[in-house]
């Protein structure tokens, strides 16, 4: 008995010592691209000569990813007022549009960075997707998507398509823009010169 007891004390100071188990890390890059690099240092992987805002978030400016071994298809979203040309976002469509790849990724990520939270299906939808958390502010600190789409749209293509976000850049760029346009008069349409009905509005 009194071994049992000097054992359990042993283990249980070796826990102690140790420490809390630490959370898994964030990444820092996917395929090659560095979350908060410059794009003006990436021009060998972005084509920067048809960047654009985005219509409805023109605090953000998308950049389409040149060809790039093992995806078919991605872009990175940059920084358009605090940080400037900075990538906050990568959106990349895999070449391998299977289910299986997308349950063999969804081990791998699970493995380094624990149980991931499921995303809901869209309604009639075949679809799968999984997100990744990192830091204790579920809104503002890093993530990473992971989703399968069985059948496509103009959105999201059929296939596999991972994302990684620093939501907390992306909210610092609203936040910018906010108080740039604070105060100033809202941009009036020059066209047409006529007032609008519901004709117009409509497909003729």
């Amino acid at each position: 008995m009194h071994c049992l007891v000097v054992l359990l004390s042993a283990v249980l100071c070796l826990t102690l010592s140790a420490g809390p188990l630490r959370a898994a890390e964030a990444p820092s890059q996917l395929a090659g691209i560095a979350m908060g690099a410059n794009a003006e240092d990436m021009r060998d992987r972005l084509d920067l000569a048809r960047v654009a805002p985005l219509w409805d978030k023109p605090w953000l400016v998308r950049a389409n990813l040149k060809p790039t071994k093992g995806f078919i298809a991605g872009y990175v979203l940059l920084g358009g007022c605090a940080a400037q040309n900075r990538v906050e976002r990568i959106r990349l469509q895999y070449k391998d549009g299977s289910k299986a790849l997308f349950d063999k990724l969804t081990r791998t990520l699970t493995d380094r960075y624990g149980v991931p939270l499921p995303l809901p299906a869209p309604k009639a939808a075949k679809y799968k997707g999984f997100r990744w958390v990192f830091g204790a502010n579920k809104s503002k600190g890093m993530d990473i998507l992971l989703e399968h789409f069985e059948e496509t749209n103009d959105e999201n293509p059929s296939g596999n398509v991972i994302r990684m976000t620093d939501n907390r850049a992306m909210a610092q760029e609203k936040i910018c823009y906010d108080a740039m346009i604070k105060g100033a008069p809202e941009p009036q349409p020059a066209f047409p010169l006529f007032d609008v009905d519901d004709k117009w509005l409509l497909p003729q």
